[in-house]
């Protein structure tokens, strides 16, 4: 989306730099802005006594919520404060609900309209934690995660003057559940369908998981499907496979290489299409989480069919057993596998119908002219006040 802003506007770019970050990165992010501002940031490791000590002391005593907590740099309130007092901004646009927390510290609103794009509902992923959780300290954690996130997204609604949404359902529950009126629209998911491509050398027994996995609802997902629904298949299906696609994997997650050598997890890698070139199907069992979904339909393009629970789709305008199947129990889940596994023209009619939605409806162009859109509103709103 930034690469085609930056065709239409003048981006500037503000942004946390960790140190695992390439030296590269700010070189290829001026790919998609016209000047990047990149403060150095420190990373606390989440396999750390420091990260739980953090979490467990912000849990009792924290006035916003730790997803936010960790994104807060006085540095970058120092150059937020110089970019509003030196240029000349027309919009501030704030990625994702949890740097917001930089905003904040100014103080008082800017002079400059702005507005949250939120990839999630945020307190509702914590919510699905909650239900999901079976230890009483990680309920505990999780319960005073929800509250305080919840009064976050509150406090950050009403502090800018807009926000945008990823889908319409985001849309509608921050509108009509949470009553909050600065809600501009949602901006339908966008995929590059030059990017990604079918393959010929889809394997019909071979699975994929695309996504980060250093994001808790990835790591939930990919832990009840190998406990809970992988067995089911390769009892099917002994020469089955399942690739772990996603940077920055934990232990526990590579150790399941040891485990079942039938299990790849590739770490980061430069390039996800030769990944996703070797299955013909996409599992999505999220059982938390939120937002764009991208996945989804990147996995569409790469001509994968996918399986998928209601959550892990949750927003898209999807038909079941058309363009994906849905299933949200293990045994059901398992048994979608199969299906499309004995049934590979079954498995190439959903793929193919996918293909053709993704290709059809979901442009990265179509995308960025509702965001443009909505954005546009904002600062004509306010030049007019």
């Amino acid at each position: 989306m930034l690469k085609e802003l930056k065709r239409r506007h003048h981006l500037t770019y503000l942004c946390l730099r960790t140190p695992e970050d390439a030296n590269d990165a700010v070189i290829q992010a001026r790919e998609f802005c016209d000047e990047v501002i990149a403060v150095p940031h420190p990373q606390t490791s989440r396999k750390s006594l420091s990260f739980y000590c953090g979490v467990l002391r912000n849990t009792l005593s924290g006035k916003y919520p730790y997803i936010a907590q960790k994104y807060f740099s006085k540095e970058t309130v120092d150059q937020l404060r110089g970019c509003i007092s030196s240029r000349p901004l027309d919009l501030i646009v704030c990625d994702y609900l949890a740097p917001m927390i930089n905003l904040l510290a100014l103080g008082k609103k800017p002079r400059v309209p702005t507005v949250i794009f939120q990839h999630n509902v945020e307190s509702l992923i914590w919510k699905r934690h909650i239900d999901c959780a079976t230890n009483p300290l990680k309920r505990f954690i999780y319960s005073k995660e929800y509250e305080l996130t919840r009064q976050f997204e509150d406090t950050c609604a009403a502090f800018v003057d807009g926000q945008i949404t990823v889908s319409e359902d985001e849309f509608h529950y921050f509108k009509e559940t949470r009553g909050m009126s600065n809600i501009l629209g949602a901006v339908p998911t966008g995929v590059d369908c030059e990017y990604y491509q079918p393959s010929d050398r889809s394997e019909p027994c071979t699975m994929a998981f695309l996504g980060s996995m250093d994001w808790h609802a990835n790591l939930d997902a990919v832990n009840f499907f190998v406990r809970d629904i992988y067995p089911q298949v390769k009892q099917r299906f002994p020469s089955a496979r399942f690739l772990v696609i996603g940077r920055n994997p934990p232990a526990h997650i590579r150790a399941l290489v040891e485990a079942d050598s039938s299990i790849e997890v590739t770490g980061t890698v430069p390039d996800v299409r030769p990944y996703l070139a070797q299955a013909s199907i996409m599992v999505l069992p999220l059982r938390v989480g939120g937002g764009t979904r991208i996945k989804v339909f990147e996995a569409m393009a790469a001509g994968l069919a996918v399986v998928s629970t209601r959550v892990g789709a949750e927003g898209l305008p999807v038909n079941d057993n058309e363009h994906i199947v849905f299933a949200d129990q293990p045994d059901a889940f398992a048994d979608a596998i199969c299906r499309l596994m004995a049934q590979p023209d079954e498995t190439r009619r959903i793929s193919a119908n996918a293909l053709d939605l993704v290709r059809t409806q979901f442009s990265w162009a179509a995308s960025v002219d509702a965001f443009e859109r909505h954005s546009l509103n904002v600062i004509k709103k306010d030049k007019v006040i």
